[in-house]
């Protein structure tokens, strides 16, 4: 770690990849979680240490663009920083390199503070020194996700124990899995996809059913929204290009 950063680099093992030797989306997630809670955890803003204090983190927005999906047994270097916080949100960015030092992932994400027992937000710019950095991966301030109208059903789900993370509620990283593989029944190809843009939208528990939807676009790619039957409320929208 250095200049407030953090940099992990491994090689991408055998699980983590596709028929095509291709990290999976959801597994780029999973990184993308680890880096930042490893990275919390070095500055004294991790799981612990918010837990002590009666609250927890989670992952609100997220936008990725991905040049290149990681292949199976190359090296993957992931580097993570924190963009401070204003209010109610915090922000983070990531940028992976291959094997060559080429850069082919770009990250950036938003997060807010949910104090544990009522499960509402705290203002994090008065609470954590998150040892920011002015560095930005995206020329642009990424805007969040607004769900589109849905159309047709892809397919419906009941929330099993195994999508549950340390929080109790399904972790963020189970909703890109979900969607890619409902989206496949369209003709998707995760390597085809160049931009993937997640907001989450409220929690989702075990027992909980999920339905998800296409939703009507008037671009290229494709767009869903994950509704949860049983709250009665959008849980996440997505959208790929």
């Amino acid at each position: 770690m250095s200049n407030g950063s953090l940099l992990i680099s491994n090689t991408v093992p055998a699980y983590e990849t596709g028929p095509d030797d291709r990290m999976h989306c959801h597994w780029l997630m999973c990184r993308l979680q680890e880096a930042a809670t490893a990275h919390a955890d070095s500055l004294g803003f991790g799981i612990e240490d918010m837990a002590k204090q009666g609250c927890f983190w989670v992952l609100t927005s997220v936008r990725i663009e991905i040049a290149e999906l990681p292949l199976r047994e190359k090296t993957f270097a992931l580097t993570t920083w924190s963009r401070g916080a204003k209010k109610l949100r915090a922000f983070r960015d990531f940028s992976g390199c291959d094997e060559n030092g080429r850069e082919i992932i770009r990250a950036s994400s938003e997060w807010m503070v949910l104090d544990s027992q009522t499960r509402r937000p705290i203002a994090i710019d008065q609470k954590l020194n998150l040892h920011a950095q002015d560095r930005c991966v995206f020329p642009d301030p990424m805007k969040r996700l607004r769900p589109g109208t849905p159309e047709k059903e892809l397919r419906s789900l009941n929330v099993g124990y195994s999508s549950l993370d340390a929080n109790g509620h399904v972790n963020n990283t189970e909703y890109l899995r979900w969607s890619f593989d409902g989206l496949r029944s369209l003709g998707f190809d995760q390597n085809n996809v160049k931009s993937i843009r997640v907001a989450f939208l409220s929690e989702v528990f075990e027992g909980n059913t999920i339905k998800l939807m296409d939703c009507d676009r008037e671009d290229d790619g494709y767009e869903l929204i994950g509704l949860n039957e049983t709250e009665g409320k959008a849980a996440f929208a997505l959208k790929v290009e």
